[in-house]
């Protein structure tokens, strides 16, 4: 079979999944996995940000949230076959409140008409591109490599930037270059978990998937928002 009948065919199974309810009840749990872990993410940052001594401790202690994030999602996402769905929600919901202690001294650096202008922003462009994901009839499978190959681009342009060049100029270009990346990666994920949704009958591995698509979906909200905030935050 050639690549063009490959992708005709990719995009066949795609449309199917529209009228598929239970592919679209798997796509609602994983938005209700994700609206959790926003909620407990902005609720932790809220709360370390009206403490003094815990809003000092995540300041001396940013870079280390930060891998500790990290590490958490690396054990989720390597040790997916191990664990059970009742361990990967419990790290999920560990992860959030890792990510809202990180994100506490945020709420202090930048005004918050910006955080506000910053969110809607971000909320609508996930909305669209979420959207777009679900209902398109494009196979978005074929962009994953690319995707993945510019996402280790900007990641390396950026530690570049920060590290030696530090032009604020580049920051600009790179955030909006981020923005734009993270919302295709919306769009994509969001009909992977689609067909996931569509192809897995095991419940142990559904709620497993669930649980990892909220993880994929809570990160590209996320990073679409720090972008922004790069662009649009005003700092105290």
């Amino acid at each position: 079979m050639n690549d063009e009948s490959t992708i005709a065919e990719g995009t066949r199974e795609i449309k199917s999944l529209y009228s598929d309810p239970v592919a679209k009840r798997f796509l609602s749990k994983v938005y209700l996995w994700m609206a959790l872990s926003l909620l407990v993410a902005a609720g932790t940052a809220v709360y370390s940000a009206q403490s003094i001594e815990l809003l000092t401790w995540c300041m001396e202690h940013m870079l280390a949230l930060a891998l500790g994030s990290l590490v958490i999602v690396c054990i989720m996402s390597f040790g997916v076959n191990r664990l059970t769905s009742g361990a990967l929600a419990v790290l999920l919901l560990v992860f959030s409140v890792v990510e809202g202690l990180w994100f506490g001294p945020l709420l202090t650096i930048y005004t918050q008409q910006s955080l506000g202008t910053a969110f809607a922003c971000t909320a609508g462009t996930f909305g669209v591109m979420a959207i777009y994901g679900a209902l398109t009839h494009r196979n978005l499978s074929v962009m994953g490599n690319t995707l993945f190959m510019i996402l280790i681009g900007l990641i390396i342009c950026l530690v570049v930037n920060l590290l030696w060049l530090q032009s604020s100029t580049m920051d600009l270009v790179l955030s909006f270059g981020g923005v734009v990346l993270f919302s295709l990666l919306t769009a994509y994920d969001t009909q992977k978990i689609l067909v996931m949704g569509a192809s897995v009958n095991d419940e142990e591995l559904r709620a497993k998937g669930a649980v990892m698509g909220a993880l994929t979906l809570y990160l590209d909200f996320i990073n679409i928002f720090l972008f922004l905030l790069r662009i649009l935050g005003d700092r105290r």
